[in-house]
């Protein structure tokens, strides 16, 4: 039952991703729905309230959902698979919401503040957007459209599409909320590529963010096995990497070689997708070779280096170029400058709660959820198959990625994944 639950999850968050939907819920004046049921708190009484922005309890006690069933499933993985955290899973494999995760922190507390922190992110894009006059374009709509219908069609018919919707306690209205803000997070987004606005980012600036780099790696491992090389051949690829460092130190022209060296040597697997380097964010590659690139001025060549993969030879590059050679890289880095202003305007932010949360319990709410689904969803009903547990954890949340991808949100991403894949340093 529960992974049918968690796949409720999933395909709101994907369908959220997709745009709204209908719930005849979101008509209704007399007080319904599954949030309801558990709480008693009307679902549009307002429960917090972000620099002036009301947080609805529906739009409430989904973040709250969907942020317990992401630990809940990254905690489960890591128990499963790893044997860890065994102190904070009960022998039915549920979480003990009430155990510390940290030294005087729950994993309910930690749950809760995960939800509220997403809940800021949002309301905090809908803010900005208000304020730079930024809404949905035709385009988005369109897109929001076909999606709802591939939705409602991949559920075999509307009846069925607001049947989910109503079990996840999701009106019109809130499913409406959240797929519009993704959207508008892609809106200012183009503000900040645009010059001349009051977000526009200076291409200059960018490296703030963002380092663009190519190395020639020499692996120490062996790549069909995964095993280290033995001595001898470890050292011998040191002497390679020190006879090819000689070469770019003696050349006339060392970045052209380093490309002609680095096609011809490397022994990086991304290489056939990112011929000349890569643009990553930092927290990405491994601490040495970051730590390395970043005392390097563009143009310049480091000394051979080691690290778990191997000897490196780290050519640091103008970012500028970066983004001629990769296009699409420059938006990427200009989605994590808009991310720094909402962090930013977040802290900055007047945040009330209602007084009804000062006792509210997540973990217990959490399983109270998961019991009333249970009543509305009885097992034999359910089509979801073998469904993954909390693949909510790896659905997007917006038009653009970034939006649900906030370091913020409870979501299992990061902000600092590479923004070209490959060898990860």
């Amino acid at each position: 039952m529960k992974k049918v639950i968690c796949a409720l999850l999933a395909l709101t968050m994907v369908l959220l991703c997709a745009g709204c939907g209908s719930s005849d819920n979101g008509g209704s004046k007399t007080p319904s729905g599954v949030y309801y049921d558990i709480t008693g708190i009307a679902p549009d009484e307002t429960l917090m309230e972000i620099g002036g922005n009301a947080i609805p309890a529906e739009l409430y006690f989904y973040w709250m959902t969907y942020n317990c069933s992401s630990i809940e499933y990254q905690l489960l993985s890591a128990y499963n698979y790893y044997g860890v955290y065994d102190e904070l899973v009960n022998e039915d494999n549920t979480i003990k919401w009430d155990a510390d995760l940290s030294e005087g922190t729950t994993v309910g507390q930690f749950a809760l503040q995960q939800a509220e922190d997403t809940i800021k992110f949002y309301s905090t894009i809908e803010s900005l957007a208000k304020e730079y006059d930024v809404t949905i374009t035709e385009e988005d709509e369109a897109a929001i459209e076909a999606s709802h219908a591939a939705a409602v069609e991949e559920l075999g018919s509307e009846e069925a599409f607001e049947k989910y919707l109503y079990q996840l306690g999701i009106t019109q209205e809130t499913f409406d909320r959240v797929a519009t803000t993704a959207y508008l997070f892609d809106g200012l987004t183009d503000l900040v590529l645009q010059e001349g606005s009051p977000l526009y980012l200076d291409e200059a600036d960018y490296d703030q963010y963002g380092v663009y780099a190519d190395h020639i790696l020499l692996s120490t491992t062996d790549a069909t096995t995964g095993e280290a090389l033995s001595e001898e051949e470890a050292a011998a690829k040191l002497e390679t990497a020190n006879d090819l460092l000689a070469q770019l130190r003696a050349s006339d022209d060392p970045e052209a070689l380093f490309a002609q060296l680095a096609d011809e040597y490397s022994e990086d697997p991304g290489r056939e997708t990112n011929p000349t380097g890569y643009i990553y964010t930092p927290g990405t590659m491994v601490q040495i070779f970051e730590d390395t690139a970043a005392a390097l001025a563009p143009g310049e060549i480091s000394d051979v280096i080691q690290s778990d993969y191997g000897y490196h030879i780290i050519l640091r590059k103008d970012l500028s170029q970066g983004f001629s050679d990769y296009p699409d890289q420059k938006r990427t880095l200009a989605e994590q400058h808009l991310q720094s202003i909402i962090q930013l305007e977040m802290a900055q932010a007047e945040v009330t709660r209602s007084e009804k949360l000062d006792d509210f319990d997540l973990g217990t709410f959490y399983e109270d959820y998961i019991a009333r689904v249970e009543e509305l969803l009885p097992e034999e009903e359910t089509t979801g198959g073998d469904t993954t547990t909390g693949s909510t954890t790896n659905s997007g949340v917006s038009g653009s990625d970034a939006a649900g991808n906030s370091d913020t949100s409870g979501s299992d991403t990061a902000n600092n994944s590479a923004t070209n894949s490959g060898e990860n340093g």
